[in-house]
């Protein structure tokens, strides 16, 4: 292990990541420096990052992903009155924390590693921490998370987490990166490692999101509205990286059209955090 990734560092990190995602403006549909939403604000994402610390520390040298993820999710609510800030951040962040304490020369494999070696109390421990934020869900009749009878399923059938992110792959991008290697968070840390060089972090990490939300429909707005806004929203993006929109019209309108890319934002939270463990400087 690399003298510097020690948990403390990498819990920074962590936190780190999440603070400087939302603080990347303007950043079309999400929260970020100059915008807010009526039930959730600025100040609240920054108060849950910190908030989570000790959690992110912790997730370094033990607990299941499931029981970090839950526990992640109470220190949430403790810290702020916004409601569910980084559920998605913390289904990809908690691996690589782990994947982390072994160093950054094969990150990515020891993540793939530690997802596929998840449990069926990780499962069962996931779908506790929904009670605890209020995570934008599309209907289900099978395992729906809102059902307690689902737990005792999730033990007869000998489901683990990683057994639900592949169930869920088809419709959510988060738990897809668990099925794919993470290849879009590392894909984002690369992209925001090669910006700064010649450009603030700030714009690293706009232009990052802008690519990913170009590149892909933003899952979290087809459970929200439906596939259809979702390309939409994809559709524009592409339009300011071909020039035909500004990145400030972009944002004024999905703002005002309450559309929040927020599992692109989730991307960005690790692709952050890779980045910083590879060397990125605010």
């Amino acid at each position: 292990m690399s003298p510097n990734l020690d948990p403390p560092y990498i819990a920074r990190c962590a936190v780190l990541a999440m603070a400087l995602e939302v603080s990347g403006t303007p950043k079309p549909g999400n929260i970020d420096r100059d915008h807010d939403y009526v039930d959730t604000k600025y100040e609240d994402f920054i108060a849950a990052a910190i908030g989570v610390f000790p959690v992110m520390e912790k997730a370094c040298t033990g607990g299941g992903i499931g029981e970090l993820i839950l526990e992640a999710s109470d220190e949430c609510v403790k810290w702020q009155s916004g409601g569910n800030t980084h559920f998605g951040a913390y289904i990809l962040l908690f691996p690589l924390i782990k994947a982390a304490m072994s160093g950054t020369d094969h990150l990515k494999e020891n993540a793939i590693d530690i997802v596929r070696d998840t449990t069926v109390n990780d499962a069962v421990d996931f779908y506790k921490a929904f009670s605890k934020v209020a995570v934008r869900m599309k209907d289900s009749e099978d395992l729906d998370v809102r059902d307690d009878s689902s737990l005792e399923e999730l033990r007869e059938r000998g489901l683990t987490m990683y057994d639900i992110m592949e169930i869920s792959s088809k419709n959510d991008m988060v738990a897809k990166e668990w099925v794919n290697g993470f290849a879009r968070c590392f894909k984002a840390g690369r992209s925001i490692l090669e910006k700064r060089k010649t450009g603030s972090l700030n714009d690293a990490t706009v232009l990052t999101y802008l690519e990913l939300l170009a590149e892909e429909p933003d899952t979290f707005i087809v459970k929200k509205y439906d596939l259809e806004k979702a390309h939409y929203t994809q559709r524009l993006a592409i339009d300011v990286m071909d020039r035909r929109m500004t990145l400030n019209e972009l944002s004024n309108r999905l703002y005002m059209e309450k559309i929040n890319p927020g599992s692109t934002a989730d991307i960005i939270i690790a692709g952050l955090f890779i980045a910083l463990l590879s060397g990125l400087k605010v």
